[in-house]
């Protein structure tokens, strides 16, 4: 039988974006380009092609008997509870079949608790160690897992770009969920690090109508207006819309710094049938002001002797005038679905993204002998990124006898270009305790820096999903090639690289009867870092080594969710922060991972959603070319956490519907410096969140609901981490924001 239409362009489709392997082209742009532009043309193809046979269709269909579809669904997720993933498996399979630790925060969760910021929203994922910049981190979302980086991807896709402060940044605002996914996920995602992966999922189109317009304000001068809207553009529905966006106006707790930031987020759906769904989302988010962004010595907060006491560690230290850091990114995303035949379908999807950041800054370093005058640099650093990101994927759902596959074989292709300039000024000194001081950097810049990376990356991925009666076996292998071309762009000079690494990962699971699915896996990674140190010298690449272990539970009324998974994670060629220069990384030897991990989220009750998780770690260097760090712990990386929230939904006369919640968060010590000379205290701190429907009292008021949230309730003063002994992070003062929503 002859190949439909549609699969004659999916063949040719495939044929055409593997042919720049092979083919001869005057120039590596020009086929840079020729890939990253298919990737947007052949949905356009397929989709042409596709209506072409609907239409056919549905001639056809005016002569026949159509079959009743399955109305039958698959039960809903419950409070904040998940019942299914799609990053652990870039997959359908649920959290019970995936054989990795997988944490989930739906949109439930995110509107209910503080979650202002990503790393606000992990606050109680376990073993997600975020907000480690504490104050100092709001212009960025930094995570840790299992004592390693976490990498970050939307909508399944890598977000690539400068690392740090100069990376790029999503609003939580514009996201439906977020998954992360513990430990190394190379044999699917390739080139990534050994924390893992934590995906982000954006808002998508729906048919049904859904508005939403919120009034935020709160202490720090907070002020913020959001919007949410989502609606079916014609009448059958084959057209849908979504768009989201903020503007957000406020002061860091450091007086006289302010942050701002505008987002619109357009997205369209088109699905003209059953088989082909096509959505493309923009972003487009700018930030005039990006905030104070600094830290102080150890010393200045008493982590480390100093006989004329600590600091204020709330005062702004920066000359004024040096404040302007700010950022600038927009995207264009590209989601295709479309079924070939009732067992086979067709993925692709491409982002392209560019960044433009500036941070403009005084930072302090240590102090002079004497401990009273502290000394600071100025610091100026320009960046700019455009990256183009395309995944496309071939699944099919077969049977060999009883044995059911979900096969997926897939290209996935990253490209794009980093500058990163540094201006940095002499080192001048001041007396922190004095009441006024505008410290003089002149004359500046005294030394720079200018960097160019680019780079190419692809991969080739198998995976097989196999179910036999209650056994589950995941089989996933991956071959990578990364090619990064670096340029000192004052020097001349161009360093060239190219790695190629084989990833895999092996998970058997077996699910009972009563909801128990204990599992096993071995996994690694493979991540050629962007980037450079210090110096303009660019990195070699991380690899990464993992066996875990568990259990998950799940009732078939998706009430309790609960997860527990004990591994041994090794990383080689690590990067860490550099002491001297805590903006740029450093590479090590190896750190080796152990730890438990303990998650739970319960629906009590229809009233009463609980959320109980806990974490152990033991992180240590054992291999280095530093023999001051062998055998210690990194910074950063506490070997106890846990969290708690609970809430109750009232159903009470003037009430009804009303939310009251609370959480207490554990965040336990971590070493200061490399060197474990010194710790950062732990500490436990406590969240609150209220929301009241307006109905209750007067139903003119429908639509109308107050809330409030209130994070580090107790206005607890701590230290976030240190990575140095000059370079320490101050904790989250508390933040109390009330909102406004109105739902129509």
């Amino acid at each position: 039988m002859l190949p439909t239409t549609s699969q004659s362009w999916f063949i040719f489709g495939i044929i055409m974006l593997l042919l720049p392997q092979s083919t001869h082209y005057p120039n590596k742009q020009l086929k840079n380009y020729w890939k990253c532009g298919y990737s947007f043309v052949l949905p356009i193809l397929m989709s042409l092609s596709a209506v072409s046979t609907s239409f056919a269709s549905e001639n056809i269909e005016k002569i026949i008997v159509t079959s009743v579809p399955n109305s039958q669904s698959d039960a809903q997720p419950y409070g904040y509870i998940a019942k299914k993933q799609t990053t652990a498996t870039k997959s359908d399979a649920t959290l019970l079949e995936a054989p990795q630790m997988v944490s989930v925060v739906n949109r439930t969760q995110l509107d209910n608790l503080p979650s202002e910021s990503i790393s606000q929203a992990l606050r109680y994922s376990s073993g997600v160690v975020s907000e480690k910049f504490g104050a100092f981190g709001s212009g960025i979302d930094y995570s840790k897992m299992r004592g390693f980086d976490a990498d970050y991807y939307l909508d399944g896709l890598r977000m690539l770009g400068n690392s740090g402060i100069w990376a790029p940044q999503v609003d939580s605002w514009s996201l439906e969920s977020l998954e992360a996914v513990h430990g190394p996920a190379s044999a699917l995602y390739g080139q990534g690090g050994a924390g893992g992966v934590i995906n982000m999922t954006s808002r998508r189109p729906s048919a049904q109508t859904q508005h939403q317009v919120q009034l935020q304000a709160g202490n720090n001068k907070n002020h913020a207006i959001k919007f949410d809207t989502t609606s079916a553009i014609n009448e059958d529905e084959t057209w849908l819309y979504h768009v989201s966006g903020l503007a957000l106006e406020q002061e860091s707790q450091i007086p006289s710094s302010r942050q701002t930031r505008f987002l619109i987020s357009p997205a369209i759906t088109w699905k003209p049938n059953d088989q082909l769904n096509w959505t493309i989302l923009g972003q487009y988010q700018k930030e005039p002001r990006l905030g104070y962004y600094n830290t102080l010595p150890a010393q200045a907060l008493g982590l480390l002797p100093n006989p004329n006491g600590k600091v204020d560690p709330n005062r702004n230290y920066n000359n004024q005038s040096h404040d302007n850091s700010h950022r600038k990114q927009q995207s264009l995303t590209s989601l295709f679905e479309y079924e070939l035949t009732p067992q086979w379908q067709f993925k692709q999807n491409t982002r392209f993204m560019k960044v433009d950041t500036e941070i403009s800054r005084d930072y302090t370093r240590g102090f002079l002998p004497g401990d009273r005058l502290l000394t600071a640099v100025y610091q100026e650093a320009p960046s700019k990124s455009e990256t183009w990101v395309t995944d496309t994927q071939l699944i099919g759902k077969i049977a060999t006898w009883d044995i059911n596959h979900t096969v997926m074989t897939g290209f996935d292709y990253q490209h794009g270009y980093m500058t990163k300039d540094w201006w940095g000024s002499q080192t001048v000194s001041f007396d922190p305790w004095a009441s006024h001081h505008k410290p003089d950097f002149e004359p500046y810049p005294v030394s720079r820096t200018s960097i160019k990376q680019q780079f190419d990356r692809y991969g080739y991925y198998l995976q097989d999903h196999l179910r036999w009666q209650q056994w589950n076996l995941l089989l996933s292998g991956r071959y990578d090639s990364a090619n990064l071309d670096t340029h000192n762009q004052i020097s001349g000079v161009t360093n060239s690289s190219h790695n190629t690494a084989w990833s895999h990962r092996v998970g058997l699971s077996y699910q009972f009867n009563n909801g128990f699915s204990p599992w096993i896996s071995t996994s690694d990674s493979f991540d050629p870092v962007l980037g450079t140190d210090a110096d303009g010298k660019a990195f070699i690449p991380m690899k990464s080594k993992q066996y875990e272990a568990g259990i998950k539970y799940q009732n078939p009324e998706l009430t309790q969710l609960v997860s527990v998974a004990v591994y041994q994670l090794t990383q080689e060629n690590v990067t860490t922060h550099n002491p001297r220069n805590p903006d740029y990384y450093q590479q090590s030897g190896e750190i080796r991972s152990r730890g438990l991990e303990f998650e739970s989220k319960l629906a009590l009750t229809p009233q009463v959603n609980m959320m109980l998780n806990y974490a152990y770690l033991h992180n240590i260097v054992t291999s280095t070319s530093d023999p001051t760090t062998l055998n210690k712990h990194p910074v950063q990386v506490p070997t106890h956490t846990g969290s708690a929230w609970i809430d109750y939904r009232f159903h009470q006369p003037y009430l009804e519907g009303a939310l009251l919640g609370a959480g207490v968060r554990y965040l336990g010590s971590t070493y200061g410096d490399n060197t474990n000379t010194f710790q950062v205290p732990a500490v436990w701190l406590g969240d609150v969140s209220f929301r009241y429907q307006l109905l209750s009292i007067n139903r003119e008021l429908q639509g109308l609901e107050l809330g409030l949230t209130v994070s580090n309730i107790t206005n607890k003063s701590y230290v976030a981490s240190c990575t140095s002994s000059t370079y320490c992070s101050i904790g989250t003062d508390r933040v109390v924001l009330g909102v406004l929503n109105y739902y129509f």
